[in-house]
């Protein structure tokens, strides 16, 4: 995994080291304010993009989450950019993993605003099909580390221009409820967004 924070109109991330084709790449990119137009690199489809437009209680601009995805190909570049409307404070990361069904890469996904707080959970999921990698993405107004969902693999604890954004996966053995996954950061009680998706394995199972 590589990752580069930006204060700016851009955001550049490194594609995860061992990437090779057909693994899927699922992208976390949080941003302020919720009105930026983002526009994507080549090849990456939104997944879900979720606007926390309550005004907070700090003066803290409210912020958004947007989730894509991309199936590797033959030849991909050494990193990706995202580019916003206006200057921004923007955060986020990549993650990529390999057996997931590049037909159907997602059994179920949604996701959240979160209100003012240290605590940013996602949505209860239920999946349908046995062995699905969860990986859920939390982001809010402050450059704050944060401490994962209980039994989570941490991936990205990122944060600039005011922003923050983590990312965790997990394997789920068994179809049926995830539960609310929720994730806690160190200091300022800010607002944020939260997501949460079940991979679809091709086969048996699936790795990062």
């Amino acid at each position: 995994l590589m990752l580069r924070p930006a204060n700016q109109t851009s955001l550049t991330i490194s594609k995860p080291t061992g990437t090779v084709q057909d693994d899927v790449m699922i992208a976390s990119i949080g941003f302020r304010p919720d009105t930026q137009t983002v526009t994507p690199p080549a090849g990456w489809t939104l997944v879900r993009r979720i606007d926390n437009t309550n005004p907070f209680a700090d003066g803290t601009a409210p912020n958004s989450l947007a989730v894509y995805r991309k199936v590797a190909g033959a030849s991909e570049p050494a990193n990706y950019s995202w580019s916003f409307s206006t200057s921004t404070g923007s955060t986020g990361g990549i993650l990529a993993f390999s057996g997931v069904d590049t037909v159907s890469p997602f059994n179920v996904e949604n996701g959240q605003p979160t209100p003012n707080g240290l605590t940013h959970a996602t949505p209860s999921v239920s999946t349908t099909v046995a062995n699905t990698m969860l990986v859920t993405s939390h982001t809010y107004s402050s450059p704050q580390t944060w401490t994962p969902p209980a039994g989570r693999t941490e991936r990205v604890d990122v944060q600039g221009g005011g922003q923050s954004t983590e990312v965790n996966h997990v394997l789920q053995a068994a179809a049926g409820a995830t539960g609310t996954k929720t994730a806690t950061a160190s200091a300022d009680a800010d607002g944020g967004n939260a997501h949460i998706l079940a991979l679809r394995p091709l086969g048996a199972s699936l790795t990062l």
